[in-house]
């Protein structure tokens, strides 16, 4: 990386060799987020699939910018009208694309016009690609960093979303049946989302070798899951969680019928496959979710409410909010979902409230 990229960020020309085009470095950040385990953000912030769309926004909006006298083309460099580069970026690009204009729409949801909330939701959307990369070398600089704070989006308060609690006990009575593949499958997720409140990305990287058996040992062929083995990056979230009575009978079930579809059985095998092979997609994980929901809500047409999440996230709180209001205490809610500290908890406090004041710090 050369001197002068550091001393004029303005000029990302950053290893041109390996400098991947606009979709590329969204793929490659995109594939790299998979990773990440955290709690209600960034997924209930804004949907996967808005995510490229903003992208894709963002990408046209750079396109579309004339230059000024400091980024003029040098000979040769441009055969056709002047057109930035996804690296080529700059911190005033970012703020003409983050203004608000009258009749401007969403970019993620054209049918809503952009608010002061989505455009905090941009910013960190496009703070978080060029973060992804700078580490990688790809840029000189993170221009969303390099605005004046007063050019900044004004933060928000992220709040959770809960089901209501009469869905909630409702819940496993719609739980798909065991008798076929994909129902064992499904109804063996939501076991544990609803009973352990695992995180979403947690269900989707689970391998056959976080089974444990009554004594937390990895299982033999005969034996009977008692125990799951979380695992991630950071430390809380390592931690071996005792299986619930109706969660063993469903991974038994979906162990069965994956044993008989011929599927690999290698301890870092997934435990949930998709259709074609490798772990649950995020996109069928939410279909899971949202579909169950959505029966149990239909059934009890009396008590019909519009829901602001239907996704696997709203049964992880919705399950920490009713440990909660039963009694168990905060520092076990934490260990139980793999976070630090109580604090974690704090956008669960509305829901938390609304069933019995509880103060969790």
């Amino acid at each position: 990386m050369r001197n002068e990229q550091l001393t004029h960020p303005a000029s990302q020309s950053a290893r041109p060799a390996a400098l991947p085009d606009a979709t590329a470095v969204f793929v490659h950040w995109q594939q790299a987020e998979l990773g990440r385990a955290e709690d209600e953000t960034p997924d209930a912030e804004l949907p996967a699939s808005g995510y490229a769309l903003v992208w894709n926004a963002w990408v046209l909006h750079l396109q579309s910018q004339a230059p000024t006298s400091a980024e003029k083309p040098r000979a040769g460099h441009r055969t056709a009208a002047f057109s930035k580069a996804w690296h080529e970026a700059t911190p005033e690009d970012v703020v003409r694309f983050l203004q608000i204009r009258p009749g401007q729409r969403a970019h993620h949801q054209p049918g809503r016009q952009i608010s002061e909330v989505t455009r905090r939701r941009y910013w960190r959307l496009l703070d978080r690609i060029y973060a992804h990369a700078l580490l990688q070398e790809w840029v000189a600089y993170n221009p969303v960093q390099a605005l004046h704070p007063m050019e900044r989006p004004a933060p928000e308060q992220p709040t959770g979303h809960m089901l209501p609690p009469a869905l909630w006990q409702a819940l496993p009575r719609h739980f798909p049946g065991s008798d076929d593949l994909q129902g064992a499958r499904d109804h063996a997720v939501l076991r544990l989302l609803y009973d352990l409140a695992l995180a979403p990305e947690e269900v989707r990287l689970l391998t056959l070798g976080s089974l444990r058996n009554a004594r937390q040992a990895e299982m033999a062929a005969n034996d009977k899951p008692s125990f799951i083995q979380i695992e991630g990056t950071r430390a809380a979230q390592n931690r071996c969680l005792a299986l619930p009575p109706a969660t063993q009978s469903a991974l038994r079930a979906w162990l069965a019928f994956r044993r008989k579809s011929g599927t690999p059985a290698a301890p870092r095998a997934p435990l949930f496959e998709s259709r074609k092979g490798g772990p649950l997609t995020i996109r069928a994980l939410f279909h899971i979710a949202s579909k169950t929901i959505a029966l149990a809500q239909q059934a009890g047409q009396d008590r019909v409410l519009p829901l602001a999440r239907m996704g696997p996230q709203v049964l992880r709180n919705t399950a920490i909010v009713h440990w909660l209001h039963a009694g168990v205490a905060p520092s076990e809610v934490v260990q139980r979902i793999g976070v630090e500290q109580v604090r974690a908890l704090a956008h669960l406090q509305h829901c938390v409230d609304a069933l019995q004041p509880i103060r969790l710090s």
